[in-house]
């Protein structure tokens, strides 16, 4: 076994952790968290998207989005419009409610990369993403089809 996955699988486990904690925190005066940030921003980013659409983005199973998008709906948050042409999908929209919380997810996300990147060269950040998205493959090619199942 390699002795640097504990180190990296900590410092993983704890940038999570903290991430939630920042988002919660800064998402109080919304009826939503770090669970919903990423889907009403998506929906935000991109109007009419289909569930389909965004379990392939995110990387996340259909359970879990639609309880999300369920939630969503129930604050007024989203709004789902069925397709013209085929009923069984449906399309999603931010409904003018949601933009104050998408907006202020905007500012969390810009707030939280200066605090995260402070003090670290624009080279090193670059390549951490890089290293980091490598990582995400190498893990999804062995994980995701198994969600799938």
């Amino acid at each position: 076994m390699n002795d640097n996955f504990p180190n990296v699988g900590r410092c993983i486990s704890i940038l999570d952790r903290l991430m939630k904690m920042y988002y919660d925190h800064g998402l109080t005066d919304f009826e939503i968290g770090w669970g919903q940030q990423f889907y009403a921003e998506y929906i935000y980013d991109h109007p009419g998207a289909s569930a389909q659409e965004m379990v392939e983005c995110i990387r996340v199973d259909k359970a879990t989005l639609t309880k999300t998008i369920k939630k969503l709906v129930e604050i007024g948050y989203v709004q789902t419009v069925n397709d013209e042409k085929d009923k069984r999908i449906k399309h999603l929209y931010l409904t003018p409610e949601g933009e104050p919380a998408v907006r202020r997810i905007k500012e969390i996300h810009s707030d939280f990369y200066h605090t995260l990147c402070s003090g670290i060269s624009s080279q090193d950040i670059k390549l951490t993403e890089q290293t980091m998205e490598q990582m995400i493959e190498n893990i999804n090619q062995k994980v995701w089809h198994r969600m799938e199942e």
